[in-house]
């Protein structure tokens, strides 16, 4: 059949408009999520470093440098990156900023401060991310985090301690906020043994310095 010119775009209107109803209403976009770590800070305060304690921002490799929250579903060799779920800013950042705030709130030291203020200092802590991640396989989601930790004095360019802590915690829920909660708790207790170990180390050796 053929349609005079004039009724063509009435035509081609009501197509679309029956097309519309067949296919529904396009469903909204998921929204992004973003994250932040809030470690608790220790309950009791017994290391202490004399002097200035300065803090370097946590190293990082490939996908442990970017924003989006990581996963496994198939144990520790498989990682994947999740859609529209990020830390507020990328974890190297993230975690220095934490762990300044857990010795400050520690008193560890004098003074905590982060290399930016090119001021010098007494001791000097650095680390590197090596997971930090949820694990979605088995019955309850659960988080693990390690990280390589060390502190100097930089005195002599002495080292302190120099380890490797992990923690994994599960999860409250199947939810990524439980996960970044229960990953709270797990940097908690990584920074806590961190500390407790370079104090120890660090009281030890100036016990057998020569006065």
């Amino acid at each position: 059949m053929t349609f005079p010119d004039a009724m063509k775009p009435v035509i081609a209107a009501l197509l679309l408009a029956t097309l519309s109803g067949c296919l529904g209403a396009t469903p909204p976009l998921p929204r992004d999520h973003f994250y932040r770590v809030m470690v608790r800070p220790p309950l009791d305060a017994t290391a202490q470093f004399p002097g200035t304690i300065s803090v370097a921002p946590i190293e990082a490799e490939g996908l442990l440098r970017e924003r989006p929250l990581l996963f496994s579903k198939s144990g520790a060799h498989e990682v994947q990156q999740h859609d529209y779920h990020y830390w507020i800013e990328a974890p190297p950042r993230m975690l220095q900023t934490q762990l300044v705030d857990y010795l400050r709130a520690s008193g560890a030291a004098n003074s905590v401060i982060t290399p930016d203020l090119r001021l010098p200092a007494d001791y000097e802590v650095t680390g590197r991310i090596r997971r930090l991640e949820r694990l979605l396989q088995g019955d309850t989601t659960r988080v693990v985090a390690e990280l390589e930790l060390a502190m100097t004095e930089n005195r002599g360019q002495r080292l302190v301690v120099v380890q490797s802590y992990g923690a994994e915690i599960a999860a409250k829920d199947d939810s990524v906020e439980a996960s970044v909660q229960a990953l709270d708790s797990a940097l908690s207790e990584i920074f806590a043994r961190f500390v407790a170990d370079a104090d120890s180390r660090s009281r030890a050796q100036r016990a057998a310095a020569p006065d």
